[in-house]
């Protein structure tokens, strides 16, 4: 397989949009991650408002949101707006759709640095459905999804102690 055909062409950035987005890059480049994730958040809501909250300009921003955030810190947002960016993709996409898949896999790597019993209780849910609904009851992300709300519910403090460890693949999150 040739390297063209193995890496997949990303979409160009739309004109209107690109002295925003690489605004965005300059600052994400010089550190400046709680700004650059308020840009995301701007640029997200006037495209919501402008072009729809289903458009894939709007649900493309979102998850730059989800991509900051976990960067600035805020896995508990990474991980309510990948979700929510996936469910929004769901309803324009066919179910086997790499945005979709992708974007549980992003919530599910931010999740796992979700270190509040509450917010991880909360956004671990809505992950587990989005995972069931995406890959099914086999896939091996849903059963251990569970095993972490588990333990973070159950009785035993030392398991939800050590499950709210904050560990997982973060890093590979891609927007």
């Amino acid at each position: 397989m040739s390297p063209a055909a193995a890496l997949p062409v990303p979409a160009a950035v739309p004109e209107f949009l690109a002295p925003r987005i690489e605004a965005l890059r300059d600052t994400l480049r010089t550190g400046r991650r709680e700004e650059a994730l308020t840009i995301a958040r701007t640029l997200s809501e006037e495209l919501a408002e402008s072009h729809g909250p289903l458009h894939n300009y709007t649900l493309h921003a979102l998850e730059l949101v989800a991509f900051c955030a976990q960067l600035a810190g805020h896995p508990t947002m990474a991980t309510e707006v990948s979700v929510h960016t996936a469910a929004g993709w769901q309803r324009v996409l066919n179910a086997e759709h790499r945005h979709i898949r992708r974007q549980a896999h992003n919530g599910a790597a931010s999740w796992l640095t979700v270190t509040d019993a509450p917010d991880a209780v909360r956004t671990g849910t809505a992950l587990l459905a989005l995972l069931q609904s995406v890959y099914g009851k086999d896939h091996p992300s849903t059963p251990f999804v569970e095993r972490r709300l588990n333990a973070i519910t159950g009785t035993d403090q030392e398991a939800a102690q050590m499950a709210l460890h904050a560990s997982g693949p973060a890093l590979m999150i891609k927007p």
